[in-house]
């Protein structure tokens, strides 16, 4: 069953008008000033007033890593917010930050990555990679959490190929929360998804993806994970809904995890919208529950 809350979020997300911006090319070009706001790219004030916060700049672009005040453990995660390439991140990726500091007593780095149209795979790609190797190259990888959601999956995954290619260590866990592995959406169902999705459009994406690629063949692993050689990779939690255009090809990559032998952490809901797991719903909390319970065990058992 899905809450009254997740229901209420559901109407509310279309009664917002978000999806519109995904509805076309035009009507993402029309409305991508909105979505990249330079007054987006800092923390809240609530945040600077619960956290200890400190900025690091990487290859011009800004990341920002947030731990307890006091007290702060050895578990390291770099997040990657999701927003198609095109947006900069949202309150609800502060947020998640938040909780999982709170939780884990972990910190937590966000690089706030260049954007779609001016810039492409060919800039984006090595900031967050430098990111990773800069702000977690103190941490032994079995205390460092790769995580990303929407278009930071991919760029999460992209990272994990790169260390694969370098023989180095795979983190300890990456975590993937509604993926998108696939710039070009060729699963139809994601197309008959299209009208139960209350937050993403195939079009839109479609021209965020294109402008991401640039001209760069859309099926390279490194831009469209879905094709990428999954040995070596991982272990993964990866958290999809039901009602997510992008769930063919979230299907698609635990299948072909668990046939390659990787340890993945597949959690499906029914009834659930583009990247729930951050949202203030029971559903949302119940996914952090089991994500917390993954994250505390030991590395072994993980």
């Amino acid at each position: 069953m899905v809450s009254m809350p997740a229901r209420l979020r559901i109407a509310a997300l279309r009664a917002s008008g978000q999806k519109r911006f995904y509805d076309s090319a035009d009507a993402l070009h029309r409305r991508l000033p909105r979505h990249q706001r330079a007054s987006k790219r800092k923390p809240p004030r609530w945040l600077q007033r619960t956290s200890a916060v400190r900025r690091h700049d990487v290859d011009g672009f800004p990341c920002y890593t947030i731990g307890p005040r006091a007290g702060a453990g050895d578990l390291q995660v770099l997040h990657l917010h999701g927003g198609g390439f095109v947006e900069e991140i949202e309150p609800h990726h502060w947020r998640f930050a938040a909780e999982l500091v709170r939780r884990l007593r972990c910190t937590v780095t966000l690089p706030i990555y260049p954007l779609v149209p001016r810039y492409s795979h060919t800039t984006i790609l090595p900031m967050v990679q430098a990111a990773y190797e800069r702000l977690l190259r103190e941490t032994p990888p079995q205390r460092r959490i790769l995580s990303g959601d929407s278009a930071g999956g991919a760029l999460a995954l992209a990272i994990a190929q790169k260390l694969r290619e370098r023989g180095e260590p795979q983190p300890e866990r990456i975590v993937l929360i509604s993926p998108w592995l696939d710039v070009l959406l060729d699963d139809p169902m994601s197309v008959l998804l299209d009208d139960y999705d209350p937050m993403l459009g195939i079009t839109g994406l479609r021209e965020a993806g294109r402008m991401y690629a640039e001209g760069a063949d859309p099926h390279d692993p490194r831009i469209s994970p879905r094709y990428a050689d999954l040995a070596g990779l991982g272990p993964f939690s990866l958290f999809i809904g039901a009602r997510d255009v992008l769930l063919p090809d979230a299907r698609r990559f635990a299948r072909r995890a668990t046939e390659a032998g990787i340890d993945i952490d597949y959690r499906e809901r029914r009834g659930m919208f583009h990247n729930w797991v951050m949202e203030k719903i029971p559903e949302g909390r119940e996914e952090l529950n089991h994500l917390e319970r993954i994250l505390r065990r030991p590395p072994a058992d993980r």
